[in-house]
């Protein structure tokens, strides 16, 4: 798709600008607007009449003025002016500015036909002269005059302090810039007369001038508006309409004149107050789930059927929303972060858990800040890490002050915050004390994983930053994998070792995240030209990433072996045979037969699992003669320089013939060498918070493959008069890690072979 079929598939973005006509009514205003509208047209007689417009920002007072601005217009004789003086910037011009905007429309009204006609042309010329000049005049004398405000007395009601509260002492000030002033009494009432005037020939006009967001200016200039109000804009056919937060307002006149009660000063200014209507959290959530639909009607189409989709939406909409969508320029802005980000995501991500993100950005940063924390941590489990010791308590202690402050401190489960975060489900418990972070059910991670979810580790930082993680393997790497194998076992292969060389300071962490992203997928759900390819792949690698990947292991076996084993049992290979005979990776390749042997209770006397069973008994016993004759020609020298030997080891002695295996063995160790080297090939792993990871040489695991009695009287001799050095040195570390018990010693049959030559392998 080209930029242009982009942008214009894209919804518009409005932003939380107040809406201009009444025909985008979104909460239906309409009928108030009219009757409102037609008061102040028709039964507003008073000077100066100052109505307030009340209400909390983003409740909608910039829309419903507009609106009634809008109706207005279109009654005969009705003027809308607009006095902006957040936009001025300045004080000290603040007030002539006002009255440079009025008298400006009494110079459109003067050159209207409409007005014209009403005056003779000598009355006409009068009035051009006098009241459009007057009126500027006079702006530019009150703000010249208007000194810093000094207290309650210049926003006193009653007028008595009238034009004294802002200079009139000081009208000497005047003569430098205006020469010989006009008494500001005699300007002012030439001002009413020429109002009056126009009202007796014009019965219909009257001005309505908007006030919006005076809240917002500094609080000397909020107090300088109000002054202005009051007390020398109170002209005959004006009508002010000032819209207002209550709350802040107050606090500007108290903070600014010293009053005890910022509220009632206002009050007494303005003659009426009209509180906007509150919204019911219902329509608010109607009206946000109308703009989303019309913009992203794919996005609902494809959560229809999905319950776990259905069932998120409804706590997007109806729980959510409900506690944090208030104003409706909550709803307004809220579309707009969706329109603007939600275009930038991968198509397969979520759609719902992206809203749910969004609202938490918007209304609660809290608890979006906790939510990108806790992901990045769940990110850590699967590079294979974990979060410290006390970071689960401090997340799980720090979002239940955060469910209190929401109102779900004892009702979390209604939240549903385990609908759109892994590892949080017992947040769906009333006992506070039960409640845990990290704790994932079984397949929780990997379901995420699937559906490029927002708890997604391998998905979640695109919900934040519009890219996968730098830990993650990206979806196309998934894909190309799958085409690989599809095509043949070697691409495949290339493919694994291109990803080991991919730089991260965990070397293999790609191949293991692929592994990974793998095992996520439904048993079966590969084809079977993908499960050979793959099987291939790893029969081909294995043995090799085992030795580069020394970082990623688990009780000191390589995590890629069992994840790949698990791969192969969930997507079953149909050359199984074929692979065990040239597969290069030959150790990885006895831990898988090795494992099949314990699916079906080998070697002899264990328990059986038949739901591991993924291969007949009769293919298991095929693979086993199979393998071990590779042994045979691989030769036991070879073996334990593998890097697991004691699998391939287990594998020969416990699964084939234990009596020809230790008769190979017995000759690999016929010289000092040899048999220090089997020895070393035999030691195990264990790990204890006394001593930390060890490696030690235990009595039975050396029986099942020497004379373990002979064995350590040999390396007793060896330890002590070895030669050279290196061999005592060796010898003594040995007999330091055996751990010895009463075990009967097991004889070694002793037969002429030589070790084996090296097997020419794939």
């Amino acid at each position: 798709m080209d930029a242009q079929s982009v942008q214009a598939s894209r919804p518009p973005l409005t932003g939380d600008k107040a809406l201009v006509s009444i025909d985008d009514d979104e909460f239906g205003l309409n009928e108030t607007i009219a009757r409102l509208s037609n008061t102040l047209a028709t039964m507003v007689r008073g000077d100066g009449y100052a109505l307030g417009i009340e209400g909390s920002w983003g409740s909608g007072k910039s829309t419903f003025v507009n609106f009634i601005s809008e109706r207005l217009e279109r009654i005969s004789g009705q003027r809308v002016l607009r006095f902006e003086p957040w936009l001025i910037g300045d004080k000290s011009v603040l007030i002539a500015a006002f009255f440079g905007l009025l008298a400006t429309e009494i110079d459109r009204i003067e050159e209207s036909s409409e007005f014209g006609s009403s005056f003779t042309s000598w009355q006409l010329r009068r009035a051009r002269t006098k009241l459009s000049k007057s009126i500027r005049k006079y702006g530019r004398y009150i703000g010249a005059l208007a000194g810093p405000v000094g207290g309650a007395a210049s926003l006193d009601p009653s007028g008595t302090t009238a034009l004294a509260a802002i200079g009139l002492k000081g009208l000497d000030r005047l003569i430098p810039f205006f020469g010989n002033a006009v008494p500001l009494e005699k300007l002012k009432a030439e001002i009413v007369q020429g109002l009056r005037e126009l009202r007796r020939t014009h019965s219909e006009i009257r001005f309505t001038v908007v006030i919006d967001d005076l809240d917002r200016l500094p609080p000397e200039e909020a107090v300088e508006v109000l002054r202005m109000v009051q007390k020398v804009a109170d002209f005959p056919c004006i009508t002010y309409l000032i819209c207002y937060d209550s709350n802040v307002l107050s606090e500007q006149v108290r903070h600014t004149l010293q009053v005890e009660d910022g509220r009632r000063y206002t009050e007494k200014i303005l003659q009426e107050v009209i509180h906007i209507p509150p919204q019911e959290p219902f329509a608010l959530r109607r009206a946000l789930k109308r703009k989303l639909k019309q913009a992203f009607p794919k996005e609902f189409e494809r959560i229809q059927g999905d319950r776990d989709a259905e069932y998120r939406q409804h706590l997007f909409f109806d729980v959510w929303g409900g506690t944090f969508l208030t104003t409706p320029r909550d709803v307004a802005r809220l579309f707009d972060a969706v329109a603007l980000s939600w275009p930038l995501l991968p198509l397969e991500s979520d759609f719902c858990d992206f809203l749910w993100l969004q609202l938490q950005k918007l209304k609660s940063y809290e608890m979006y800040t906790w939510t990108r924390e806790y992901l990045q941590n769940v990110g850590a489990y699967r590079d294979g890490g974990r979060a410290g010791d006390t970071q689960p308590g401090e997340m799980a202690q720090s979002l239940s002050k955060l469910m209190e402050k929401h109102g779900w401190a004892s009702r979390a489960y209604i939240s549903g915050i385990n609908s759109f975060l892994p590892g949080v489900g017992s947040f769906a418990f009333d006992d506070e004390s039960k409640r845990k972070v990290f704790d994932f059910t079984r397949d929780e991670l990997g379901n995420f994983e699937a559906k490029h979810r927002l708890g997604s580790p391998s998905h979640w930082r695109q919900y934040f930053a519009f890219e996968a993680p730098s830990y993650a393997l990206k979806d196309g790497d998934l894909v190309a994998f799958r085409k690989a194998c599809a095509t043949s076992g070697g691409r495949a292969k290339a493919f694994l070792l291109e990803l080991l060389k991919r730089e991260h300071e965990r070397r293999g962490h790609f191949v293991d995240l692929l592994l990974d992203r793998l095992l996520d997928q439904p048993a079966g759900s590969l084809s079977t030209s993908e499960a050979d390819g793959m099987a291939w792949a790893f029969a081909l690698t294995m043995d090799e990433l085992a030795v580069e990947t020394v970082g990623i292991q688990e009780f000191g076996r390589s995590e890629l072996w069992r994840k790949a084993v698990h791969l192969v049992e969930k997507n079953k290979p149909s050359n199984f045979s074929d692979i065990v005979t040239r597969g290069k990776a030959i150790n990885w390749l006895s831990h898988l037969v090795r494992d099949l042997g314990f699916a079906h209770g080998l070697p002899t006397g264990n328990r059986s699992y038949p739901e591991n069973q993924w291969l007949s008994r009769e293919a298991l016993d095929e693979a086993v003669i199979l393998i071990t004759r590779r042994y045979e020609t691989f030769g036991v020298k070879r073996i334990i320089t593998l890097p697991s030997p004691l699998d391939a080891l287990y594998c020969w002695v416990q699964l084939g013939n234990a009596s020809i295996a230790r008769q190979y063995i017995a000759a690999a160790t016929r010289d000092d060498g040899g048999f220090l080297s089997a020895l070393q090939a035999m030691r195990g792993w264990q790990s204890s918070s006394d001593t930390g990871v060890t490696h030690p040489l235990r009595d039975d695991v050396v029986g099942l493959f020497l004379d373990k009695g002979e064995a350590f009287s040999r390396l007793e001799v060896l330890a002590n008069a070895g030669r050279p050095r290196a061999t005592r040195r060796k010898a003594s570390a040995l007999l330091k890690a055996w751990q010895r018990n009463d075990s009967a010693r097991q004889p070694v049959a002793e037969i002429t072979i030589d070790d084996a030559s090296d097997e020419q392998v794939m």
